[in-house]
């Protein structure tokens, strides 16, 4: 018997094929069926023809399609907003409804670099928009009502691109995703979205990276000098029980041990679930009362405290520089230093600066004791702080 008959007979079927290895994985496109067995979603959500399409409609929050996991590849929609839409977009990487990655649309703002943004909502259906600004985060987009405008985003690793309509050019490159960890993809309507469809909602999956994604993506930013990276988190005080200045008995609160994003911030969205609350304002002329939001106490805003050390060789000043949404108390060794407030509305910026602002620390030989106390209103938690050479 010609026992290399058989092996012959593989080989030559091999370079028929076109190769003596596997034959190259093919992605193919997958359209999520648009019913309600194959959704679920965090607010009211209905099935119906809009525009001539079947159509998801979402009124707010977030909607997951069932059963998907597109940790890398291409996911592709239609959406259209109403007379009333405020925003619309869509979520990934989501472990949960509450837990994802988005990039959002604000039709009221077509035309500028708020049209679009990218950001997660860890916690919460509304994004970390005061977090995550800017360069990477924020496009210029044209949006219109009634109409279906195409959205393509290609999730690659810690980045994404994402296409508007027919453009060949993405419309919004973002260089570091946050790092959900999952995989779900669906439609956001944020906390205020006021209703949006979705129509031709579907994915296709990188073949070449069926690796999960990491919740903490590997990213190129450098962690800028000094930064302050080794803190511990307390529970959730509500800011109206607390007085600004008086330290409360840490003692007995309970810790968390944290790490900062790669850029060397502390996303507290992350790890606690943040207010929606309005910095008060006058009824009539609707501006805002500074008396009520610099007293530091508005019902509703909720107060982490962050704790963190510094070893000093010797008596010395030193300046530590910070940034943070939306209140902030500073103690060093026990003493309060700095009070500051920046909710949405109250200052031009209302955005967690990068730039920072600074105090001067008097640091004595060993041991030294920083706790930031951060207030959240809504749109963003979160702070950071470096520490001069």
């Amino acid at each position: 018997m010609d026992m290399t008959q058989p092996f012959m007979s593989v080989a030559m079927l091999a370079l028929l094929a076109g190769g003596v290895g596997p034959a190259p994985m093919r992605a193919q496109s997958v359209t999520v069926p648009l019913t309600a067995g194959r959704w679920r979603a965090s607010d009211s959500i209905r099935f119906e023809n809009y525009l001539g399409r079947p159509s998801l409609y979402i009124n707010k929050g977030v909607a997951l399609a069932s059963d998907i996991d597109v940790r890398n590849g291409t996911i592709e929609f239609d959406m259209a907003a109403t007379k009333q839409t405020n925003f619309l977009g869509v979520a990934f990487h989501a472990k949960a409804l509450d837990f994802s990655e988005d990039v959002i649309f604000r039709v009221g703002l077509s035309g500028t670099s708020e049209a679009m943004q990218y950001a997660p909502a860890f916690n919460d259906y509304g994004i970390a928009w005061q977090i995550y600004h800017g360069d990477g985060s924020n496009a210029v987009a044209t949006l219109t009502r009634e109409q279906w405008m195409h959205v393509k985003v290609v999730l690659s690793g810690a980045r994404a691109l994402v296409f508007l309509n027919d453009s060949v050019k993405p419309t919004l490159v973002v260089p570091r995703l946050a790092g959900a960890g999952g995989g779900a993809i669906g439609v956001w309507g944020g906390n205020f979205g006021r209703g949006a469809y979705y129509s031709n909602i579907r994915y296709t999956i990188d073949p070449s990276s069926a690796a999960p994604a990491s919740s903490a993506p590997v990213s190129a930013v450098t962690t800028p000098r000094g930064t302050i990276t080794d803190w511990d988190l307390s529970e959730i005080f509500n800011a109206p029980a607390l007085v600004p200045g008086r330290r409360p008995d840490l003692a007995a609160v309970t810790w968390q041990r944290v790490r900062t994003e790669p850029a060397g911030f502390v996303l507290i969205n992350r790890y606690r679930h943040a207010p929606a609350v309005d910095p008060p304002a006058d009824p009539v002329t609707h501006e805002i009362l500074a008396d009520s939001v610099m007293g530091g106490r508005v019902a509703g805003t909720k107060v982490v405290f962050a704790r963190a050390s510094i070893e000093s060789d010797r008596d010395r000043i030193a300046r530590l520089r910070f940034g943070y949404s939306d209140g902030l108390v500073i103690y060093a060794n026990g003493e309060p230093l700095y009070f500051g407030a920046s909710p949405f509305g109250f200052r031009p910026v209302g955005n967690m600066e990068t730039d920072g602002e600074a105090v001067f620390l008097h640091l004595k030989k060993g041991h030294n004791s920083i706790v930031f106390a951060v207030t959240e209103y809504f749109g963003g938690w979160g702070f950071w702080a470096r520490l001069d050479p």
